[in-house]
């Protein structure tokens, strides 16, 4: 008997992308627009975007003329980011990491990152864990902006008070709506050192 032939990282990613309980959101050119408003993001600063899945979110940033560094702990998904994401091939970067599991990757060093980015990938780590690294990596004036459905259910998203919980001890904090449903939030977060 004939093993069934794995699917391609696309194909699980399009059938997760179908499922309505997930969170996923497709990107929109007005969440481009909002996210680049809304953290500041300029050309030449440097991101990390935590839970890169298949890179589309990144490929986005890195259009901005920012550098970016896309994370993902499913070393398929960041192969198949590698070989289809190849336009902005100076400014992005892809690398397999567990932020759950594994060390801190030697890149990511403290006051590194201007911005990082976690589109529906935080409420899937070890929040507290991660959130003490990322404040690290932070520039002085760095942004956390966090995209994430408000749901009680933890595969979709955070509670409503687990996103207010995140904006404590940073300077700044505020939070908008992605979607015209207002079923997606972003919060943005400034200055790592409250």
């Amino acid at each position: 008997m004939k093993a069934p032939a794995p699917r391609r990282p696309q194909d699980l990613w399009a059938s997760m992308c179908s499922l309505t309980d997930t969170g996923f959101t497709p990107i929109s050119e007005e969440e481009v627009r909002l996210f680049q408003s809304h953290s500041g993001a300029a050309p030449g600063q440097t991101v990390v975007d935590i839970g890169t899945g298949t890179g589309e979110w990144a490929c986005e940033i890195a259009r901005l003329g920012l550098a970016v560094a896309g994370y993902d702990s499913d070393g398929a998904v960041i192969e198949w980011a590698r070989e289809v994401h190849t336009e902005h091939t100076a400014r992005l970067h892809f690398a397999r990491h567990d932020f759950t599991a594994g060390a801190i990757p030697a890149s990511l060093r403290p006051g590194s990152a201007d911005i990082v980015s976690c589109r529906h990938s935080l409420h899937l780590m070890d929040v507290p864990r991660l959130m003490t690294d990322i404040r690290r990596w932070l520039r002085p004036d760095g942004v956390l902006h966090v995209t994430t459905s408000v749901s009680d259910v933890r595969a979709a998203g955070f509670p409503d008070a687990q996103v207010r919980a995140l904006a404590q001890g940073w300077r700044e904090h505020h939070q908008y709506t992605v979607d015209p449903h207002q079923q997606v939030i972003a919060v943005v977060l400034r200055g790592p050192g409250g």
